[in-house]
């Protein structure tokens, strides 16, 4: 509870310092509760309104965020800081002009502070200005900002504007920073160097399309090692093991019997492209095929069919920006001589009965078990078209017509400024013009299916 003065009224000050204190001991909803009940007191108090932003933007609330530190910016609109916690709202939001502006407002007031330079850099990436983004982060350091989330982030950048090269040597950084922890064996991280009569264990680290993406690399260095065991997420176990990698490595899902084969060392697999040749893409499909007793459902009726996925892991840090709702896609649904049906896996595939487009689309998943399952579906189909998430991946991967929709502000993999991929020959990209215009990229899908079935 804030403290209260002789008079009943809120002592401030010490309700300031208990909701900071409650804050950076991770209890931001007890500390958005004090900030709030010193503004109803207070609503004069900038540093109320400032942390309040801060505490928000933390706990994803982003218009609300940004809304606060307005707030706060006006009543101490000369504070550095507070400008740059303004801006990394607006960023949030995707307003990123307007981030840029007062970040650069921030710099002007305080430009001996590292930290100001390298939030202005996120913006320009974000913007696609990637040598000021780099000059930038080079500046931040100079500066004596030091931070892990700095070199990764000039990793990403590095990536996205198609330097694998020296972005995957970044890429590194990803183990100091918290999201990302190394599984922490006794066994050596591999440096790739040749492993003659040595096991090397190689494990996916991220998500299901980053496992699908990356394990183009496993054949490639296969010849460096005696043998290769290769532990995954166990929907995709089967998947692997009957495609043409199950040839390569030995294939595991972590679940097997809670234990890791006996190796000599070990490596994560989003390290491999380092180790391989980061400089070039093995961009050979289809790398992977369904197995034979995969349960493929029947697909009825002629003209074309076309898989959809509109929804990624709810958990991803970008997934508000990449994923979208069912009813985003019903322009789609009424292209002459095209049925639709769902690679959707989880809640956001109950939409198509919860919203009504049961004739529209087709829902499989009482035949979809794992992956396997899945590719055997999209080998069928004509076409997918699907959100950036692992079902794009696997299209991909199979070789097969794939369209991803991406977001204004793309992950990494997806780079800028092309409609192409380099990691998948079959795929075509549709991307934003702006943040959250989604409908812009509808219309420019459907012009495309339109001719696509028609041909």
């Amino acid at each position: 509870m804030p403290a209260m003065a002789q008079n009943g009224t809120v002592d401030r000050g010490t309700a300031l310092r208990m909701a900071i204190d409650r804050q950076r001991a991770g209890d931001r909803a007890g500390a958005i509760d004090i900030y709030q009940r010193i503004l109803a007191a207070d609503p004069d108090f900038a540093a109320a309104w400032i942390n309040l932003g801060v505490a928000l933007r933390a706990e994803g609330r982003y218009a609300a965020s940004v809304a606060c530190l307005r707030r706060g910016v006006a009543l101490h609109p000369d504070d550095a800081a507070s400008l740059s916690n303004l801006g990394n709202a607006l960023r949030s939001t995707g307003h990123l002009e307007a981030a840029a502006s007062v970040h650069e407002q921030a710099i002007a007031l305080d430009p001996a502070t590292g930290s100001y330079i390298y939030n202005y850099a996120l913006v320009q990436r974000d913007q696609g200005k990637f040598g000021a983004a780099l000059e930038n982060f080079d500046a931040a350091q100079a500066k004596s900002y030091a931070s892990p989330e700095l070199n990764w982030d000039r990793a990403l950048a590095l990536l996205l504007q198609g330097d694998l090269a020296r972005g995957f040597t970044e890429y590194e950084w990803r183990w100091k920073i918290p999201d990302a922890k190394p599984r922490g064996m006794a066994t050596p991280v591999w440096n790739g160097e040749e492993l003659r009569a040595k096991t090397l264990l190689v494990y996916a680290e991220q998500g299901f399309g980053d496992t699908i993406q990356f394990a183009r690399y496993l054949p490639l260095i296969a010849p460096r090692a005696a043998r290769i065991v290769f532990e995954c997420q166990a929907p995709l176990r089967r998947l692997f093991q009957s495609s043409a990698l199950g040839d390569t490595v030995r294939v595991f899902a972590r679940d097997d019997n809670g234990s890791l084969p006996d190796h000599d060392v070990q490596s994560a697999l989003l390290s491999l492209p380092r180790l391989a040749d980061a400089g070039s893409v093995p961009a050979t499909t289809p790398y992977l095929s369904p197995p034979g007793d995969a349960g493929a459902p029947a697909l009825r009726g002629g003209g074309i069919h076309v898989g959809i996925a509109w929804a990624g892991k709810p958990t991803h840090r970008n997934d508000r920006n990449r994923s979208m709702p069912l009813a985003t896609l019903a322009p789609l649904f009424d292209v002459p001589g095209a049925t639709f049906h769902s690679l959707q896996f989880g809640d956001p595939a109950k939409a198509i009965q919860a919203q009504g487009f049961t004739a529209l689309v087709r829902d499989h998943r009482g035949a979809i078990g794992d992956f396997a399952d899945s590719a055997a579906l999209v080998a069928g189909l004509d076409l997918v078209i699907g959100v950036d998430t692992a079902l794009v991946h696997l299209a991909g991967a199979l070789g097969r017509p794939v369209w991803t929709l991406l977001p204004f502000v793309p992950d990494w993999r997806w780079q800028t400024g092309r409609e192409d991929s380099p990691w998948y020959p079959s795929m075509r990209l549709f991307r934003q013009t702006g943040p959250g215009r989604w409908k812009d990229v509808i219309e420019r899908v459907r012009t495309a299916l339109e001719k696509f079935a028609a041909d």
